[in-house]
């Protein structure tokens, strides 16, 4: 004899208990109410793990992104220390080693700017490149993230995506764009081996990264800019100066 009663929660099937006697023995119906009891009781169980979890990944992005922020008001000047922030937020939070940040240069290649991981080094090592030969360029063109779920399936992949699967193997990724009044700076790229696709929740959170790595760059940028022009401005008072003070 064998009852199954199944485990619900808001209409939603989770599973089941199952129990089941090596004789022809019915289930009473005490017996079937006190499983749909302990039924209810799992799915409880269940559905708290599940908004913990949830809660406390929440709890560690929202961290994350305020670090980064933290980073990027008392590192003005430069982006290093941000980038190396933002990579470390990404390792901890994607589980993996393999994350990197890539910059266009003046010279419209995309360049490698920050890179750790054995298996995403070798990849970018083909850097620099024509931005429209990479998959930084597709993230451009349609203002958003690119995610690749397996890299080795993907037949329209750019070139250096798809030889970067003959020398590294298989993995998945995404490349999030950094964008600056719709033009096109960089990318931050995360990749893992082997490839476990990425959620909507990583990919809208590297995007966030992203973001946050153009508010770093164009402060670094403006504050350069500022203190040249502030010196240009403190050097040609210095001349006036000794002008005034030397007519002969």
């Amino acid at each position: 004899s064998t009852l199954a009663v199944p485990l619900l929660r808001e209409g939603r099937a989770l599973g089941a208990i199952l129990v089941r006697r090596t004789e022809v023995q019915p289930f009473d119906d005490k017996h079937i109410a006190l499983l749909r009891t302990f039924a209810d009781q799992a799915a409880i169980a269940m559905e708290n793990v599940r908004l913990f979890n949830e809660t406390q990944e929440a709890l560690e992005q929202q961290r994350a992104s305020a670090d980064v922020l933290r980073v990027i008001s008392s590192s003005v000047a430069d982006t290093a220390p941000v980038f190396e922030r933002i990579l470390d937020s990404c390792a901890r939070l994607f589980g993996t080693d393999q994350v990197a940040i890539c910059m266009v240069h003046d010279d419209s290649q995309l360049h490698a700017r920050a890179v750790r991981g054995a298996a995403i080094t070798q990849m970018m090592s083909v850097l620099p490149q024509p931005i429209g030969n990479t998959a930084t360029g597709r993230a451009f063109g349609q203002r958003s993230a690119v995610h690749i779920a397996d890299a080795a399936a993907e037949p329209s992949l750019p070139q250096t995506i798809r030889d970067a699967v003959a020398r590294v193997g298989n993995y998945s990724c995404v490349f999030a764009p950094m964008l600056w009044e719709q033009q096109g700076i960089g990318s931050i790229c995360v990749m893992r081996q082997p490839p476990v696709a990425f959620t909507a929740k990583e990919i809208a959170l590297l995007s966030t990264f992203a973001d946050q790595a153009v508010i770093a760059i164009q402060n670094a940028r403006l504050f350069n800019e500022t203190q040249e022009a502030l010196a240009r401005q403190t050097a040609t008072s210095d001349v006036l100066q000794v002008i005034s003070e030397s007519p002969t």
